[in-house]
């Protein structure tokens, strides 16, 4: 051996038997440390995906005690009806002065509605309506006879009564259900529209209107079914037919009106 060379201290067992010299020892730690490194990562990798998988299983195997369409009935929501299609009827139980002035008058309405609910939670809904109004029976005074002053009528005298039919839509319908969880629900609600007739509305005199405007107020309790797929509804509304001054003279009247409906919700 050279005189320059190191000669590295060689370790033995008990036995005796020369295992390697010294220098190599912490290599050979190194490298079966690395090895055993890489199979405890690709071992706890191969548990980690035998978990998901095992999971992922669980979570989408259905019970074989379970029937398929029960079990589609109970994973699937079901949504509340939004769209309300209905048709109502009304007749007036007669005709205060509360803005108009004009009394004696009778009404009666056939209608169509569509409704959109669209806020609907447990203690109230709140639905927007229009309302197709084919046939509006007005029953009113007949003028005879009318008195002018400044080509202005100042009176008017009355014989009798007259039949003038009309009809009309009510785009701005505002309708409030309460108590959401139960079959009777109190309902709120108005709505606003026009009316036009084959003659001028309340009373035919010249100057006066055969296009009108309306609006009305109504306090209710409507009945639903236990789908809440179909609904009964009573109720009273105050209304009022006015001109709103487009004529020379504007007379208005007031109903107080009974009205009942039936409606389909999808």
């Amino acid at each position: 051996m050279a005189a320059d060379s190191v000669a590295l201290p060689l370790v033995q067992s008990k036995n005796g038997r020369v295992i390697g010299e010294l220098g190599y020892v912490p290599m050979l730690m190194g490298c079966w440390g690395r090895r055993v490194g890489r199979l405890c990562t690709t071992g706890a990798w191969l548990l980690l995906v035998t978990a998901a998988f095992s999971i992922t299983a669980r979570g989408q195997d259905a019970p074989l005690t379970v029937p398929s369409s029960a079990t589609s009935s109970e994973s699937t929501p079901t949504r509340a009806p939004r769209n309300e299609f209905g048709v109502w009827g009304a007749l007036s139980a007669g005709s205060p002065h509360v803005i108009g002035i004009t009394g004696d008058v009778q009404l009666g309405q056939a209608a169509f509605r569509i409704g959109r609910i669209l806020v609907d939670k447990p203690e109230f809904a709140f639905e927007w309506t229009i309302d197709v109004i084919p046939a509006e029976i007005v029953r009113q005074p007949r003028a005879v006879d009318a008195i002018y002053v400044n080509s202005r009528i100042a009176y008017y005298s009355l014989d009798g009564h007259q039949v003038v039919y009309g009809g009309g839509v009510n785009p701005i319908g505002l309708k409030f259900n309460f108590f959401r969880q139960h079959q009777w629900q109190p309902v709120l609600a108005s709505t606003g529209g026009f009316v036009t007739s084959v003659l001028p509305v309340p009373v035919d005199v010249n100057g006066e209107e055969q296009f009108n405007f309306t609006f009305d107020l109504q306090a209710a309790l409507q009945h639903f079914n236990s789908s809440n797929t179909r609904a009964w509804m009573f109720g009273y509304k105050y209304q009022h037919i006015s001109n709103g001054y487009r004529g020379t003279i504007n007379p208005g009247a007031d109903f107080n009106v009974i009205f009942v409906g039936y409606s389909f919700f999808k």
